[in-house]
């Protein structure tokens, strides 16, 4: 199970999405103040200090934001443990391979939930517009859809050896 290559490529997958909730995402500037977007976090940098002047674990002023937090955090541990469920599946291949489509979708739609969440108004900039600029974080979804896609064709060339392999006999 776990010596198959498509299960490590899964459980990277599932790491590296895991890893989202910890990494910068995105970040809002304007003049000296900067906000930082994580998955666990919003945090404000003193322009002077380099300190975290506030932080929010989802307790935002604006509901929508809060919801749109907690909404990705939840699809981060949904997907994270689904993937952790498709690794199990390996004895019914057809089925695993479904089941992974279906989690490449899980992870699009927390991509989808954290970009609504990081294009509405920065939460603690309190004047004028924002510079907004994607972190090295907001790879990290993407490769976990990389290697999930990785592990499918893994899936998919397992099958066919065994195919192959039962027509032989």
């Amino acid at each position: 199970m776990l010596q198959r290559i498509q299960s490590v490529l899964l459980l990277l997958a599932i790491l590296i999405n895991f890893a989202t909730l910890f990494v910068p995402m995105w970040q809002h500037s304007a003049g000296l103040d900067t906000e930082i977007v994580s998955g666990m976090r919003i945090s404000s940098v003193d322009p002077i200090s380099d300190e975290a002047r506030q932080e929010f674990f989802y307790q935002h002023r604006e509901p929508l934001k809060n919801i749109a937090h907690i909404a990705f955090f939840a699809l981060v541990l949904i997907s994270g443990i689904f993937t952790v469920y498709v690794i199990f599946r390996y004895d019914d291949r057809k089925k695993q391979i479904r089941l992974a489509y279906l989690s490449i979708g899980m992870i699009m739609i927390e991509i989808l939930a954290f970009v609504l969440l990081t294009l509405q108004k920065p939460t603690l900039i309190l004047g004028g517009t924002a510079n907004s600029i994607a972190l090295f974080g907001f790879a990290f979804p993407v490769a976990a859809i990389v290697l999930v896609w990785l592990a499918i064709n893994r899936i998919k060339k397992d099958e066919e050896l065994v195919r192959s392999i039962d027509r032989i006999r």
